[in-house]
């Protein structure tokens, strides 16, 4: 059904209708006088209150008894006395009537008390006192002192809750024991007539336009006559409490002397409101239910509802002239409840009613699509013939399942696409087809699509029935080839891409700077590569998985991705790429740190947490000049830099690591040679009892004589065997040519040989150590192999195992620079270790190091309880070995001691210190 037209219902529809608005007013008035519409009746009175709105009289004075006022008092009594003080004030100024809503019942101070008598006097009966209802079972009034009330009659300022707790109604006046008490509104407009019992306060009136005079400024030096002269002043506090506050309709919860205002007020205006005698919510309902349908039936279903909600409208704005010119209130919530609820009956069926239309054409196209004629219906291709007028004359299924089924009959402008339609109108009007197929990307339901078509032109034949018949006819047939070109695109992607992260590879890395320095401005701006290392990424894979440590990747490659830079690419397994417009400045080298910053950040990998170091290298085509490959290759340089550096280094390339990186190759190759040559030798460094000082073993040091270079410190040369794998061989023929010399010395010392963890990782260190021994003839309790804490945590080739069989064949194994590198503690009683070796960091802030001598104190005391041997390294002081010595530590190893040289030199001191313990004997 249109929105436009009239709808004209079926009896039994109509009949079903005006049973559910029967149905309707029945419930809602029920509601009605069970009062559950009460809150909505509420709503709607305070929305009249809010509209009908009036100012006060003026002639009502409200004296606010303020803190200020009360601060100076200091007890009840006292009160009294400044009630009395407001009194004779009041009454000087001229004021009609006082009102003083306090409690002046019982005695209090005899002084005061008298105060308020003689002012009470005073004013000459324009006074009056309050009385209230008591709580007890009796109800009776609770009046003022006799001697008070005889000179100010009592007026009374009750009120009484509904049942909902809501005070509405204000009495008239109180009847007790046959006496008769004034309400206080009632009182101070005594010429008003006021109904019997009690009437509606209108709480239309404003409350905040009440004159307001503080006690505190009434007592001041001010003439306050203007304000009070001629008009009634009513004395009492505005605060409320959950003792003394009321709930009323519109303000919420007041002060029972603001409720005693605006009541008097209501009296003062003749604004005391009264309920319709004839309620009428069940007129009111049915004539509403019974517009709706009419107007239902005469008009479309929203004209109709907005016919009744401007009924409900003119309802308000009626109920809101009788509050406001007669003092009539209505209750009209039980015809807005109705009449809501008839419009969503009516809308629920007005859905069902469309929805069945929309269900019947749409089974009216289902049953005419089976008798459409298809001229090429089966056709593999898209197929669709548009005739002069551009109406589609037929369609075959898979152009329907393209484009939109049910495509005959229907305009081509309204079904093809823009592309279709350019070359289709050409044929059709110019007689112009194409001479060739062409591609198109055209937008579907589903995505976009690519699709190859040509737009051919035909005439129909002469025996047509019609002219328009033997008109041009054009034919329209496309294929989609889609899955063919994202293919090939997915094939290029792969080339220009990571596959795991989705990040550029190197080849599209490299086009990305290209790009960046295509044009001569290009050039002039400037391009920065910084290649980033991540750190420990191997530690996390063999630990936690290969799993894991994708997932790491992809993550580092996204926060590589938020940095905003041109391309983000992976070189490798841990190395990336990222191409920025611009030179080597600060703010770029800011910005490699925040990139290391980004990558430091911890990865939360399925319930684990790794962290990971990154290592920048910098190059931009300043340095390294426009050929891509030059910047790559020279920021790979310097990230190798940053590599070699201790920590999360950023360095930039410079001209002269050129000459580092061949340095770096000539000293690999001349490692070979030297290796070949017999250029190394090996160094001695003596160990000795603390408490003797004789010397109780060495350490075996690598040293290397190059014929043209000199002596090359091992901080060069033992790096790069490690990073060659030199170091295995090197540490092979160290051990062998050490067990051999030592083998061969008349005092059987002990020999500590270093090993590197590539020569348990990648060697065969167990063989190597058991064919020294052998070749040598040394005993192997008289040896000890030194590893060190990195090789216990990446303890990835059976550390244990090897360790285990050394130790059995009576090898010892010291544990070297302990403290300085991972959790020790964790290793010690897992791992055979028989001696630690405390780093010579520890040693070196002897004796004035507190922290030091306390580290050193825990390492004795552990090894003691684990049974381990101690070796302090780097004693340089007498003051060091005598505190070591102190601390209980037995053997230790520095340049006091000696330091490291060849064997020969090691024999003259072994024999020196024979004979000096045999001068000694002889002496004795």
């Amino acid at each position: 059904m249109r929105g436009g037209e009239v709808h004209h219902q079926e009896p039994m529809t109509e009949y079903r209708q005006w049973f559910v608005a029967a149905t309707i007013a029945i419930v809602v008035v029920t509601a009605s006088w069970l009062g559950w519409l009460r809150p909505v009746e509420d709503g709607l009175q305070n929305l009249r209150f809010k509209l009908a709105s009036r100012p006060a009289s003026g002639d009502i004075v409200f004296v606010e008894i303020d803190p200020a006022a009360l601060a100076n008092i200091g007890s009840a009594s006292r009160a009294r006395g400044l009630y009395a003080d407001v009194v004779a004030i009041l009454a000087a100024s001229g004021a009609e009537m006082i009102v003083l809503d306090v409690n002046l019942r019982g005695r209090l101070g005899y002084f005061d008390d008298n105060e308020m008598y003689s002012a009470l006097s005073s004013a000459a009966g324009r006074v009056r006192t309050t009385a209230t209802m008591s709580s007890g079972p009796d109800h009776a009034p609770e009046l003022p002192l006799e001697r008070f009330a005889a000179l100010a009659p009592p007026v009374f300022v009750g009120v009484t809750p509904d049942r909902d707790g809501v005070v509405r109604r204000y009495p008239s006046r109180q009847m007790h024991e046959g006496w008769v008490i004034e309400s206080l509104a009632t009182a101070v407009t005594p010429q008003r007539r006021v109904p019997d019992g009690a009437f509606l306060v209108d709480f239309g009136i404003e409350l905040d336009t009440i004159p307001r005079v503080p006690v505190s400024a009434l007592l001041g030096d001010g003439d306050v006559s203007p304000l009070i002269s001629g008009k009634v002043a009513i004395v009492g506090v505005s605060d409320f409490s959950t003792q003394n506050g009321v709930m009323v309709p519109r303000y919420g919860m007041l002060s029972a002397t603001a409720v005693q205002l605006l009541a008097a007020e209501t009296v003062r205006q003749n604004r005391m409101l009264s309920s319709w005698r004839v309620d009428p919510p069940f007129v009111l309902v049915a004539f509403s239910a019974i517009l709706f349908l009419i107007l239902r039936r005469k008009m479309p279903f929203l004209l109709a509802a907005f016919g009744s909600v401007a009924f409900l409208i003119i309802i308000e704005l009626i109920t809101i002239g009788m509050q406001s010119r007669m003092g009539v209130t209505a209750h009209t919530a039980a015809a807005h409840v109705s009449q809501f609820a008839v419009i969503i009956a009516a809308l629920i069926q007005e859905l069902g009613q469309r929805n069945k239309s929309l269900s019947l054409a749409s089974r009216e196209r289902d049953s005419m699509r089976g008798i459409l004629a298809r001229v090429v219906a089966d056709n593999f291709d898209g197929v669709v013939v548009i005739d002069h007028n551009e109406v589609i004359r037929a369609a075959s299924k898979m152009a329907e399942d393209f484009i939109a089924p049910g495509l005959r009959g229907r305009s081509a402008s309204e079904v093809l696409d823009d592309t279709f339609l350019v070359h289709i109108k050409s044929a059709i009007n110019l007689g112009k087809a194409m001479d060739r197929a062409q591609e198109a990307t055209i937008i579907r339901p589903g995505g976009e699509r690519i699709v190859e078509f040509v737009v051919t032109l035909s005439s129909v034949s002469e025996w047509e029935d019609t002219r328009e018949s033997a008109e041009r006819v054009a034919c329209l047939t496309f294929r989609d080839i889609t899955e063919r070109r994202e293919a090939a695109a997915r094939l290029t992607y792969l080339a220009e891409h990571d596959p795991l992260t989705g990040a550029a590879s190197r080849m599209r890395f490299v086009e990305a700077i290209n790009e960046q320095l295509a044009t001569p401005l290009d050039r002039a701006r400037g391009v920065t590569v910084l290649l980033v290392g991540l750190a420990r990424l191997k530690a996390i894979t063999d630990t936690l998985g290969h799993a894991f440590g994708d997932e790491l990747v992809r993550q580092a490659v996204d926060r590589l991705g938020s940095l905003g830079a041109e391309c983000v690419a992976r070189l490798d397994g841990n190395r990336f790429g990222l191409v920025f417009k611009g030179l080597v400045d600060t703010d770029m080298l800011s910005l490699a740190e925040t990139v290391k910053e980004t990558l430091s950040r911890p990865y939360a990998l399925d319930g684990h947490h790794a962290i990971v170091g990154a290592r920048v290298g910098l190059s931009d085509s300043d340095l390294s000049g426009s050929v891509p490959e030059a910047i790559v290759s020279h920021a790979t340089m310097a990230l190798s830099m940053a590599d070699d550096a201790s920590g999360n280094a950023t360095v930039v390339f410079a001209a002269e690591m050129d000459a580092r990186i061949k340095g770096k190759q000539e000293m690999e190759t001349a490692l070979r040679a030297a290796l070949e040559r017999g250029q190394f030798s090996v160094h001695y460094q003596p160990q000795v009892d603390l408490d003797s000082g004789e010397i109780i073993g060495v350490e075996a040091l690598a040293r290397w004589t190059h014929p043209e270079l000199g002596n090359i410190s091992p901080g060069e040369f033992i790096p790069a065997a490690e990073a060659t794998g030199l170091i295995i061989e090197l540490g092979r023929w160290v051990l062998e040519t050490a067990c051999a010399e030592v083998a061969t010395w008349p005092k059987p010392v002990r020999l500590s040989v270093n090993v590197s963890p590539m020569q348990f990782e990648h060697g065969d260190i167990v063989s190597d150590v058991l064919g020294a021994l052998a070749k040598s003839g040394l005993a192997p309790e008289r040896l000890d192999i030194e590893i060190t804490e990195s090789l216990l945590v990446a303890e990835t080739t059976h550390v244990g195992d090897k360790l285990q069989l050394l130790r059995g064949c009576g090898v010892g194994v010291a544990l070297d620079d302990f403290g300085t590198g991972y959790s020790s503690l964790s290793y010690l009683g897992r791992l055979p270790v028989d001696k630690i070796k405390i780093d010579q960091s520890f040693v070196r802030g002897l004796p004035e190091d507190d922290h030091a001598t306390a580290i050193v104190r825990a390492v004795l005391m552990l090894a003691e309880s684990l049974d381990k041997d101690v070796v302090a390294e780097g004693i340089e002081t007498q003051d060091q070995a005598w505190v070591l010595r102190l601390a209980g530590c037995k053997k230790g190893q520095g340049y006091f001691f000696g330091r490291p040289g060849p064997a020969l030199a090691i024999l003259e001191r072994l024999a020196a210190s024979d004979a000096d313990r045999l001068a000694a004997k002889k002496a004795g």
